[in-house]
């Protein structure tokens, strides 16, 4: 029989993030009381500081941190092949995931951030993933962020609790999943994959007093980002059917623009295409009796 790893596995997606990068890795350490192992996923960076803090984090974390470096920046399709083996490895069931620019350090859950996400998911059989809330605080001050403020506030709805948890929509920001999340078998992401949830599962929030800061919103400001990481992250949101922010479209170059126009939504009915037919095929093979939680 093989031995399973016993820690608890953290998947960091990143990309060119650079000094966010290191304080995210870093408060992932400080503040996590359970045995983990992180693998940090890197699509394809070029960024020459983020670069030396791999090789870094590596020296320092050696026993408790794998880096995988892809190719190609693929974003979360990047991730499946990490999923996979790390499904593979590992007893827990459950796994966390979260972009490489959230800070944790203030984060208020106990004991500690990570064993309450999984203390709610050992209570709470129909909640099939959860995510930690985000920190309002920069962008309630800045009028260039109104609109996603007003989409932060409209997820959480009073009337839609289990709980202490707010039913809503979750991505790969600081959230952890079952196995079993997904209507498609493998556990793995795709675009669009917020609706790839199991249909009798819930996708839900924690309080809003217990937070992560993004500190990727403070770069969403007009040129804060170079011209040629914005055209590659809006080619490859494109790609797969992904959703941008009008702040990150908007300062990519005139070309990476037209590119957006003209395939942006044909990808995404591909992958909107996809998704029905897993869901097809999810209900097909169910039934209406193991909808009812027969056996």
């Amino acid at each position: 029989m093989v031995n399973l790893d016993s820690t608890f596995p953290i998947v960091v997606m990143t990309r060119n993030e650079g000094k966010d990068f290191i304080n995210c890795i870093n408060s992932i350490f400080e503040t996590t009381k359970i045995d983990i192992k992180i693998y940090l996923v890197d699509n394809n960076s070029d960024d020459q500081e983020h670069l030396a803090i791999l090789t870094s984090l590596n020296l320092r974390f050696s026993d408790k941190l794998e880096i995988i470096k892809n190719k190609k920046n693929r974003w979360i399709l990047g991730l499946n092949d990490t999923l996979k083996k790390v499904r593979n490895l590992h007893s827990s069931p459950y796994f966390f995931i979260t972009d490489g620019d959230i800070d944790f350090s203030n984060c208020k859950a106990k004991p500690c951030w990570l064993s309450y996400l999984i203390s709610q998911m050992d209570s709470n059989i129909v909640v099939g993933k959860l995510g930690l809330s985000l920190d309002w605080n920069y962008i309630s001050t800045q009028d260039d962020f109104s609109e996603i403020l007003d989409q932060e506030r409209s997820l959480y709805n009073e009337n839609k609790k289990i709980n202490q948890l707010y039913i809503a929509q979750v991505d790969t920001t600081a959230t952890i999943f079952r196995w079993d999340w997904s209507m498609e078998s493998s556990g793995c992401l795709y675009p669009d994959h917020m609706r790839y949830l199991r249909p009798e599962l819930y996708s839900c929030r924690t309080d809003k007093e217990l937070v992560v800061e993004h500190l990727g919103w403070y770069k969403y400001k007009i040129n804060t980002l170079p011209l040629k990481t914005i055209n590659s992250k809006v080619i490859c949101f494109t790609i797969v059917g992904a959703a941008l922010k009008k702040e990150i479209v908007s300062q990519a170059s005139i070309i990476t623009k037209v590119f957006n126009c003209l395939f942006s939504r044909p990808c995404q009915i591909y992958w909107i295409l996809r998704r029905y037919y897993f869901l097809c095929f999810y209900i097909i093979k169910k039934g209406r009796r193991l909808f009812d939680g027969q056996k």
